[in-house]
Parts: C-alpha cells; structure tokens; sequence
C-alpha cells in the first residue's frame, strides 16, 4: 500500500493532483444537481423552481437559449481541434456561424457566406494597392460586406425570394471575420489549406447548428443551467487527457508563403565594417 507523506509529491504531481480535482468537481458537481432535480427526490421541486430557466418568458428563453448554446458549440469546436486534430480558421468561427445558421438557415447560409468570401477576395487586393490603413481597409471591407447583403435583400424583393431576405439576419461582423480569416490563411499557408480550414471551419458549424436544434435539445439547456460548468469541466478534460489529434494527417500540408518569399537584409556599412574587423 502507497503511504504519501509529507513532501513527497513533486511540484509535477502537485499539478496532476489540481487539475485532476477540478476536473472531478466541475464534471460531479453539475452531475449531483441534475441528478437532484430527478422528481422522485425531495430536492427536486426546490432545485427546479431556483435552479431551472423552464419558468422564463418565451420571449426570454428564446435570448437564453443563444446564451446556452455558445458553450455548447465551443465544446463541440474544442472535441474537433483537439481531440480530432482537424484544423480551423479558429476557435470562435464555427460558433459565430452556426449562430447566423439558426437565422438564415444552413443551405442558404453557406451559399451566402461562400458568396461573400469570393467577394472580399476579390475586394481585398485592389485595396491593398490603394495602400490604405489598416482602420481604413478593414473599414472598406466592413462596408462591402454590407453592400453585398444590401444587395441581396434588394434582389429578394425583385425575384420574391424569401431565402434572400434572411441574409440580412447575417451578421456583419461575422461574415467579415471569416472572410479576413480565410484570406489571411490563403496569403499564408496556400489555397489547400485555405479551403480546407475553411470547410472544416463551416462544417462544425453545421454540425453545431443540427445538433442544438435536435427535439429536446434546447428544453434539456433550459432546465438543467448546470450543463454549462458541466461543458467547461468536458473542455478541460479535452485539453488535458484527450488531446489526442485523431486525425491531424488529414490536415493539408502547410506552404509557408510567407517563409519561401523572405530575403535577409543585408546590414548597414557600419556593421558590415564592424564584423569585417572583428575577424
């Protein structure tokens, strides 16, 4: 039998011993509460009635739900980059879209943010060569995106398109933020990566989006608040136990643009003649 006395655990294992404890407790705690809301204990009325959102408004657990469902979406973002190793455009943007899913839906919000990228790649050199700011530039593209959805809900009233009309339920920012993420990853590690981190990135968003709006889904959030610790305690876990990248050869190898083109600056005359004299 192992007898730990004082001292004898290293500054390594004093770590493993920590994580190991609020792992245990973010994952048991929420675990105890729902299992305290089971109607057949006496817990149950006084936790459903002070620890339960199933009494709100509609109109209320409508906006809690989007509260309810980022986390949600961020444990599903956190299972694919380090459990599975697949690679994205970032942590947020899988979310940030799905939410724009649940107004636009998720075909014509595909088409749509696709549409958009093209644009803003198109966009993006000729102001580049205008030399702008940075505040300037992006101000542009904030600007052309909103041309573009303006656009399209203008086309929704010629053609009497209803899919036309929820993209203007797109928000700006996010088809901004993807766009930027996608040119940016194209600029620096090629068109393969590019596309793949862009279609993985829009795939968990799908994904997300289908999952929440199972039957059930969003009543089980509703009445059981707790599942959001419950989520962080499964990140950590993630993080530290099962970080495993699966499926991390099925990234496209990386093209260091950026690497390939670099030319090392020759140094002023002054150092030149220093080093000269040093040898």
């Amino acid at each position: 039998m192992l007898v730990l006395k004082r001292g004898t655990l290293t500054g390594t294992h004093k770590l493993i011993v920590s994580s190991l404890l609020i792992v245990s407790s973010l994952l048991i705690v929420p675990l105890l509460v729902m299992l305290g809301k089971w109607t057949q204990l006496p817990t149950s009325e006084f936790l459903m009635r002070h620890l339960s959102l199933s009494h709100l408004p509609v109109h209320l657990q409508n906006r809690v739900s989007y509260i309810l469902f980022v986390p949600f979406g961020a444990t599903v973002v956190v299972f694919f980059r380090l459990c599975l190793g697949i690679r994205l455009l970032g942590p947020f943007r899988s979310i940030l879209i799905a939410v724009a899913f649940q107004a636009t839906g998720i075909l014509p919000g595909l088409v749509f943010l696709a549409l958009v990228i093209a644009a803003v790649l198109v966009i993006r050199p000729l102001i580049k060569a205008i030399r702008l700011p940075l505040f300037a530039r992006v101000s542009v593209i904030l600007s052309a995106v909103a041309l573009i959805m303006l656009i399209a809900v203008l086309m929704s009233s010629w053609l009497d398109i209803e899919s036309l009309r929820q993209m203007a339920y797109f928000p700006i920012v996010v088809l901004c933020l993807i766009s930027e993420g996608f040119a940016k990853t194209l600029r620096r590690e090629g068109m393969g990566s590019a596309i793949w981190r862009g279609g993985m990135t829009a795939l968990v968003a799908v994904l997300i989006t289908v999952l929440f709006e199972i039957d059930g889904i969003r009543g089980l959030f509703l009445a059981f608040p707790e599942t959001l610790v419950l989520e962080v305690g499964i990140m950590i876990a993630i993080a530290e136990y099962c970080n495993f990248r699966l499926l991390a050869r099925l990234n496209p190898r990386v093209s260091s643009r950026r690497s390939a083109g670099k030319v090392p600056r020759p140094l002023p005359d002054s150092r030149c003649d220093i080093r000269h004299q040093q040898s």
